[in-house]
């Protein structure tokens, strides 16, 4: 056999370990990404955009109508698995707040009858806009960032975006949020050092 021959064979020998190697290390980082972990950032956007989708009996629904409240707005799909898990700490929540100034408020990225279905199996009750790529679109409004679902957004009374979270949110993350909100709400801590709080996690 040849030196040429040999020096070929060698070369393809290490290509097709790069390739192993290449596909055995993709496949770990997408199964580490499948369920990420909470990330903050600081909004990009200041103010809520306009935002106008159909809730579950297709009536249009604008977000405008919250007006005046603190709101956590999120993201979410039936097929997103973390998006599931996290919804009964936002019904508690919802419930717990019942009677304050404060909404939870669903964007469903997904199709009407699979959102209906899901709603009426787990008895959610807090209100619920949805949409398909329009709910994608308005999410993606926020910025770069938004990485995948569940994606939440923190706003204040008067529509000011104090914060973002891609990621389902734990109940001790949420409570601390909670508090964050509450003081910005109450007049006890400026917009500036909420939204630095809210992105530093």
């Amino acid at each position: 056999m040849s030196s040429t021959t040999l020096a070929a064979i060698r070369l393809v020998s290490f290509a097709l370990i790069f390739l192993l190697a290449g596909l055995w290390f993709g496949a770990r980082l997408i199964n580490q990404s499948a369920t990420p972990p909470p990330v903050p950032s600081a909004p990009l956007v200041e103010q809520l955009p306009a935002i106008t989708l159909g809730d579950l009996n297709e009536q249009p629904r604008s977000i405008t109508e919250w007006s005046g409240q603190s709101l956590l707005i999120n993201f979410w799909a039936t097929w997103c698995a973390p998006c599931r898990e996290e919804m009964p700490l936002l019904q508690s929540l919802h419930e717990e707040r019942r009677d304050q100034p404060f909404e939870v408020i669903g964007i469903a990225a997904d199709r009407l009858p699979d959102v209906e279905r899901f709603i009426t199996e787990t008895g959610v009750t807090y209100p619920q806009l949805v949409g398909q790529q329009e709910a994608l679109d308005v999410a993606e409004s926020f910025g770069p960032e938004v990485l995948g679902l569940p994606f939440s957004v923190f706003v204040g009374p008067a529509g000011e975006v104090l914060g973002l979270r891609t990621g389902a949110l734990d109940p001790e993350e949420l409570r601390d949020i909670l508090a964050t909100m509450d003081a910005f709400a109450a007049g006890e801590a400026s917009l500036a050092d909420t939204r630095a709080r809210l992105a530093d996690g």
